[in-house]
């Protein structure tokens, strides 16, 4: 059985239909990558894992559960975690206290615990911060832990965004463009880094525009444009699909009708 499903997922903005009939399977401790052109639909697929749009037909499977629809909160309960395209930190809390920001889900304590201090809440709270540390070292962010974040170089936010999803100790982990704004550098070091994080047994879902980095990372590929599903199968497979080539370069029949 397959880890996540989507099966014909559709959605609407308006007249504007942004995702049609979408459908793809992800397997349990996969790199799996959707790409596509600019406006193909890719994060809207997200936004609909994810809880953030609701769909307006299709389903959306977990682990054999439909989940199509579910609030946010509750889809990253049931281990699926996502980051963004564009970093969202808090600014001004420390690196350490960005992360255990993730850990909020994992607290078995309650409210009042916390203002009595009892000792079940304070050995969770050790347990939480020990966590933390253990994702820090993981990420070599340790030197960073009480640096704010807005004061951080942009690839070291990134990793702060990344450790602070892991926090959440996910099943699957949903990357958005993981190595946009980053050199060349850091993109290499964000693949060893993604395939540490497949190693640790999680199963990582992502888009992303660095068809090189694609290549050399993902197992398994859907190609999508328009909303649609055009092509899916192996990065090697991928590489020489004439649809695919065609969709990301255009035809000569586009050619000829640019030059009319």
């Amino acid at each position: 059985m397959s880890l996540l499903q989507l099966k014909n997922v559709t959605k609407k903005f308006g007249g504007v239909v942004a995702m049609d009939a979408l459908t793809f399977e992800v397997e349990k401790g996969q790199i799996y990558g959707v790409i596509g052109p600019n406006g193909a639909g890719k994060t809207t697929a997200f936004n609909c894992i994810t809880g953030i749009y609701k769909p307006e037909g299709g389903e959306i499977i977990w682990k054999g559960e439909n989940i199509t629809g579910l609030h946010p909160s509750k889809i990253a309960d049931k281990g699926i975690v996502r980051t963004f395209q564009n970093i969202r930190l808090f600014g001004k809390m420390s690196v350490a206290e960005n992360i255990i920001s993730g850990r909020h889900m994992k607290s078995k304590q309650k409210w009042w615990q916390g203002l009595l201090a009892t000792p079940a809440y304070k050995k969770d709270e050790y347990e939480n911060w020990m966590k933390v540390s253990e994702i820090m070292e993981f990420l070599d962010l340790m030197e960073f832990a009480k640096t704010p974040t807005n004061s951080l170089a942009y690839g070291i936010q990134r990793r702060v965004e990344i450790a602070r999803a892991l926090a959440t100790e996910p099943e699957l982990l949903i990357l958005d463009e993981p190595a946009a704004g980053l050199n060349d550098k850091e993109t290499l070091e964000l693949v060893e880094l993604i395939f540490k994080i497949r190693d640790m047994g999680m199963t990582v879902l992502l888009i992303e525009h660095d068809m090189d980095m694609v290549m050399q990372l993902v197992d398994y590929i859907t190609v999508i444009n328009f909303g649609k599903w055009i092509s899916d199968g192996t990065p090697e497979k991928i590489q020489n699909d004439p649809i695919v080539i065609e969709a990301y370069l255009g035809s000569d029949d586009d050619d000829d009708e640019d030059e009319a």
